[in-house]
Order: C-alpha cells, then structure tokens, then sequence
C-alpha cells in the first residue's frame, strides 16, 4: 500500500471532514473560531503527515539515522500561530489550538491502537 494511502486511512480520513465542515461553518458564519479550528486542522495535517513520513522511515532497516521531525514540526505550529497574529480578527487562538491539538490525539489513539493489537 502506497505512503499517502495509508496516511489517508490512519488519519484524513477522521481530519478531513473536520476540516471541510469548520470551512462551511466559516463560510456561512464568519466565526472566527471556525476559521480558526480549519487552519489549526491543516496544520493538524501537516504535523501528522511529517510524524507519519518519519515513522514509517525509522521502520526501514536501511534506515541509519531515525529522525523525529520535530523542527519542522516546531515550524509548522510557528507559522500556523504567525496567522493568527498577523489576522487576528480572522483566525481564533483557540480554535488553532484546538486544531493543533487534533494532531496529538491522533498520535495518541494510533499508539493504544497499536499497543492494544
């Protein structure tokens, strides 16, 4: 099974709807939380899908080095925040950091998944 679709049966296919229905929700209200859980939820997305490459690297037995991505993880939240300040009558903190958050339950259910197999 290819990398993204197995990334998309782990995890886009719970995130996805999420991000599509705050999207709709911004659409037709304006909410500013609304704005702000979309943009914390691709963000969510793109933390996961660097966790996910990393993970499934360090699997590899050619594999030298294991990496965890963390900086470009620390990037990813940055520049999702820097949204938030530069347009902050646009996005909401705390609906970026609900979407943020989305990214470390998912980690968290995947691990007891896994632990419980």
């Amino acid at each position: 099974m290819p990398f993204l679709r197995r990334f998309s049966h782990h995890f886009l296919k719970f995130l996805f709807p999420l991000l599509l229905i705050s999207l709709l929700i911004h659409l037709f209200t304006g909410s500013s939380f609304a704005a702000g859980f979309a943009l914390g939820t691709f963000a969510s997305i793109l933390l996961l899908l660097n966790w996910y490459y990393n993970l499934e690297k360090a699997y590899d037995p050619g594999e030298e080095k294991i990496r965890t991505g963390t900086i470009a993880r620390l990037v990813i939240v940055i520049v999702t925040c820097l949204f938030w300040v530069r347009f902050p009558e646009v996005f909401s903190i705390f609906g970026i950091a609900l979407g943020l958050l989305l990214s470390y339950i998912m980690i968290l259910f995947r691990a007891i998944k896994e632990l419980t197999k």
